[in-house]
């Protein structure tokens, strides 16, 4: 009898979309370019081939255009002590795209939401930045979609 490994299957379009709207968003921060030239930028650029276009398109423009509101759902949302300015550049990106998610794709359930962007979060990071952007974005999708948790 032979071993047969799985393949281990890569991410989904959605996933890499969610992970290259964080990318993106993370780069607005320090190049201040508009978003339609930054959309095109990753297009050209940093895509991956299977990467769904239109929801990283959507991601990044819905969460562009909403960026004073998601700091402050951000900020208000933070435990004692923390600042928005605090949080690492990365996080902070993968907490706008995750809040712009819950907030404009009322298709996806929000716990669906929740769990893909801690996938992302932990794409990133090894410590315990996936468990603040779990708390995080739960605590705002109870807020924002509370019908799906009672």
């Amino acid at each position: 009898m032979t071993d047969k490994k799985q393949k281990t299957p890569g991410p989904t379009p959605r996933q890499l979309a969610r992970i290259a709207a964080a990318q993106a968003l993370f780069q607005q921060d320090f190049n201040k370019v508009t978003t339609a030239r930054l959309i095109l930028d990753f297009r050209q650029s940093y895509l991956e081939p299977n990467t769904d276009e239109i929801l990283f398109a959507q991601l990044v423009d819905a969460a562009a255009e909403r960026m004073p509101e998601l700091d402050a759902i951000i900020s208000a949302n933070l435990s004692e002590g923390w600042t928005i300015e605090r949080i690492d550049p990365v996080l902070r990106a993968i907490l706008r795209v995750g809040i712009t998610e819950l907030m404009a794709m009322l298709d996806v359930p929000a716990r669906v939401v929740i769990t893909e962007y801690v996938d992302v979060a932990h794409a990133f990071f090894g410590g315990k930045e996936p468990g603040m952007v779990n708390g995080l974005l739960d605590k705002v999708a109870r807020t924002i979609r509370d019908a799906e948790f009672s």
